[in-house]
């Protein structure tokens, strides 16, 4: 089908094209570095042992490989994420398309966008409105909140994060925690997923990763993920 090799080209393109070239690429010029006028691009890619979205595996406990591509100008952006996935179906692969914008008020960063999900065979899949917050308490210490809106299936997800850095061996945790409030409809209760991990800098574009997920319609899993940003 002419659909399904698009998208699975699409999938190779970022997630695999862009795992090979992070390794070696000269950094393109970022948001913060750029003229308000000037659009800019980033890129990166990661290797994941499980991906977890919500609490739930999206790669059957599988390890999974992951990119995205970003242009912005100002406070525009738009880009397109990519992931293998593994749900015992012809699909292998997750495209999400997104836009919006990122404001900043004082030490309120905001982010205000909407997302549409698509997979290799089986196609346009569903889509999310989203608005998040993140407002810095101190130079090491963040709180805030997203929230998710599908208006196509009237579903809701909300999220509480924090994140402290500057631990010892230069460590970052950071927590979140959301639920659907019952309108996923999974059962008799509303559906709760939580993660808490710690991260650590490989040199000036790489992070590992360390994290535990869990929610009460799923086993808890510890999950190692291996990321480059540029």
């Amino acid at each position: 089908m002419k659909r399904v090799n698009l998208v699975r080209t699409a999938f190779l393109t970022v997630a695999i094209g862009l795992g090979s070239s992070a390794l070696a690429a000269d950094p393109v010029t970022d948001a913060g570095s750029a003229d308000e006028g000037d659009v800019s691009f980033s890129y990166g890619a990661a290797l994941t042992s499980n991906y977890i979205s919500r609490g739930t595996t999206q790669s059957d406990d599988h390890a999974a490989i992951q990119g995205y591509v970003e242009a912005s100008i100002g406070i525009l952006y738009g880009g397109v994420w990519a992931s293998s996935v593994d749900f015992n179906t012809p699909d292998k692969a997750e495209l999400d398309f997104y836009a919006g914008i990122r404001p900043e008020i004082g030490d309120l960063s905001l982010d205000l966008g909407y997302v549409r999900y698509y997979y290799d065979d089986s196609g346009d899949c569903c889509g999310e409105w989203y608005a998040k917050g993140t407002y810095a308490l101190s130079e090491a210490v963040s709180a805030g909140g997203e929230y998710y809106y599908d208006n196509e299936n009237d579903t809701h997800w909300a999220v509480a994060t924090t994140e402290v850095s500057g631990l010892p061996m230069d460590l970052t945790f950071s927590g979140q925690i959301g639920s659907d409030f019952g309108s996923l409809k999974l059962g008799s209760a509303d559906k709760v997923a939580w993660n808490a991990g710690l991260s650590h800098a490989l040199g000036d574009n790489g992070t590992i990763d360390l994290r535990v997920h869990d929610s009460n319609y799923d086993p808890m899993r510890f999950v190692a993920t291996v990321s480059f940003d540029f």
